[in-house]
């Protein structure tokens, strides 16, 4: 597995499934490779279709594969999970670079919670 530095940048969301009851969600992502530790982007508040464009940098170590993107909807306590994805990272270690909407799957993939679209760069140590 290859080491390096992996630049995401997280544009923006749409048609997010709305999990307020009154208004839109107020949308935020966490991007994580390990659980342990994880990144998220500012919350914009009142929207199903945000626009971010917020870039986050991760070192990337071997064993390292996957990149996990979590959408939520920050509440006053709590949160929503709006959906969640992950991207095998061969698809940018491949290319150098990934740029498309991914989808956010709802229960068993049949339908989908909106999608949100992300750019991804490496580069290798």
């Amino acid at each position: 597995m290859v080491q390096g530095v992996l630049e995401v940048t997280v544009v923006s969301g749409r048609s997010l499934k709305n999990c307020d009851i009154i208004g839109e969600n107020d949308a935020y992502v966490e991007v994580y490779t390990q659980k342990k530790y994880k990144q998220r982007t500012r919350t914009i508040k009142n929207s199903n279709n945000p626009e971010w464009n917020e870039q986050l940098r991760f070192n990337i170590h071997k064993g390292d594969d996957t990149i996990h993107f979590d959408v939520y909807d920050a509440d006053l306590i709590g949160r929503d999970t709006i959906g969640k994805c992950k991207i095998k990272l061969k698809h940018v270690f491949d290319g150098g670079e990934f740029d498309e909407w991914i989808k956010l799957p709802a229960h068993l993939g049949l339908s989908t919670r909106g999608e949100i679209h992300v750019i991804m760069s490496f580069t290798p140590v």
